[in-house]
């Protein structure tokens, strides 16, 4: 009589477990919370300082009710002062194109210096900075300028060609470049690349227009004798 033996079950094995999602997830929080926060502490010293320069400027401006004569007197220091003004005023009109054409016509050279390549640096330095109020509003999230139909064009352009559009809008005078300096500020572009591209195309501009104004300066005195 032949007995069967019945063999016990195998039981299957089962594959070696993947790591769970659930743990991997707050061991990565845990890394990112261990590594140190990078503030851009730059970027909010340079803003704040120019806010402060801008907002002390423009208060001396109108509180003594300076005129835009009495600053020219004071050669390169008044030309500087009325340019940073104008700049930073995004609604008020300001004289800053005139300035700067009356200032090629009227100011000297120093040290050899021509006259059209000094104008440019200092009125361009001056508008380079008085734009950083647009870019601190736009950084801040004022909605100046956003209900204006133009403003997602302008903003686009800032996300995509951020520095050449800065630099073309400030290489002609209109009033676009301070809705560009306010969406550079909304999409965060670099400090460094916003002061590049309108520190640029600025001391372009001013340097032709001061040219134009010396140009014309010279042709009048040619013909008055």
């Amino acid at each position: 009589m032949s007995t069967t033996r019945r063999s016990a079950p195998v039981a299957a094995r089962d594959p070696a477990p993947a790591p769970s999602r659930e743990l991997a997830e707050p061991e990565a929080a845990a890394e990112q919370a261990a590594a140190p926060a990078r503030l851009p502490v730059l970027e909010y010293a340079l803003l704040a300082l120019a806010a402060v320069l801008v907002t002390t400027l423009a208060f001396v401006f109108f509180f003594f009710d300076i005129s835009l004569a009495q600053l020219q007197t004071y050669g390169y220091i008044g030309l500087f002062l009325v340019s940073l003004i104008s700049a930073a005023s995004i609604v008020l009109p300001m004289p800053g194109a005139a300035a700067i054409t009356g200032a090629g016509a009227l100011l000297d050279p120093i040290l050899g210096i021509p006259v059209p390549l000094l104008v440019g640096l200092v009125a361009g330095l001056a508008e380079a900075l008085g734009e950083f109020t647009g870019y601190a509003a736009g950084y801040g999230g004022s909605a100046l300028f956003r209900e204006r139909s133009f403003y997602p064009r302008v903003k686009g352009w800032m996300e995509r060609r951020g520095l050449l559009t800065m630099f073309l809008l400030s290489s002609v005078p209109n009033p676009l470049v301070d809705v560009a300096g306010v969406a550079a500020g909304a999409v965060k572009m670099p400090v460094s690349r916003f002061f590049a591209g309108v520190l640029s195309g600025k001391i372009f501009k001013n340097i032709y227009l001061a040219s134009g104004g010396l140009a014309a300066a010279e042709l009048v005195r040619h013909f008055l004798g």
